[in-house]
């Protein structure tokens, strides 16, 4: 019986799009796709994911990759992005709808730190929010399941995760629990947790 429903945030709770983010600080569209494309790229959000890069580091980097002119731009961004990330339509109330059927809620991400702090009320309604900025670890690595499970006493097989990227699914169900590949769609997502009775 699943008692506990873990969700991912990036590309679940919330959407995250590097051209669309990048378009609130600069124009024209080009830009905002270039600025994305060079300000947003892995190398620099695993580190941040990992809690091991500094807003200041980063700056510092990445404007050697930049002309003058996007200097402003991505210092805007570099504090300001996770408020261009919207909430995907239907899973305020999908997560809600859950919490008031009795289950716990668990947030398990890859996400910065500063997650935390920024303006996501629905996160209030979690019982716990695993970041792995926080915590230096990240999926799909196993340590960051390890971790979530020890730390909250929960057993494997009374839990579901929800996340995007079938890596971190599949380590997830290797560990026992019930996995749920998200593809944005909030409707679907609500049907199968009312089909198996977790809402």
């Amino acid at each position: 019986m699943i008692k506990n429903v873990i969700f991912d945030c990036g590309q679940v709770l919330i959407r995250y799009n590097e051209t669309e983010i990048a378009a609130h600080y600069v124009d024209p569209p080009e830009e905002a796709e270039f600025l994305g494309r060079v300000a947003m790229a892995r190398k620099y959000w695993n580190r941040f994911d990992e809690g091991t890069l500094t807003e200041a580091d980063y700056l510092e980097q990445v404007k050697t990759e930049l002309p003058e002119h996007l200097h402003k731009a991505v210092e805007k961004l570099v504090w300001g992005w996770i408020k261009a990330c919207p909430m995907i339509d239907g899973m305020e109330d999908i997560v809600r709808d859950v919490k008031k059927s009795g289950k716990k809620l668990y947030l398990l991400s890859n996400f910065n730190p500063r997650l935390r702090t920024e303006p996501y009320p629905i996160l209030s309604e979690f019982d716990a929010l695993v970041i792995s900025g926080e915590i230096n670890k990240v999926k799909p690595d196993r340590a960051i399941y390890d971790y979530l499970l020890a730390t909250y006493a929960l057993n494997p097989e009374e839990c579901i995760f929800i996340d995007d990227n079938p890596a971190n699914i599949a380590m997830a169900e290797s560990l026992g629990i019930t996995g749920y590949l998200f593809d944005g769609d909030a409707t679907k997502l609500r049907a199968y947790l009312e089909k198996e009775q977790i809402m």
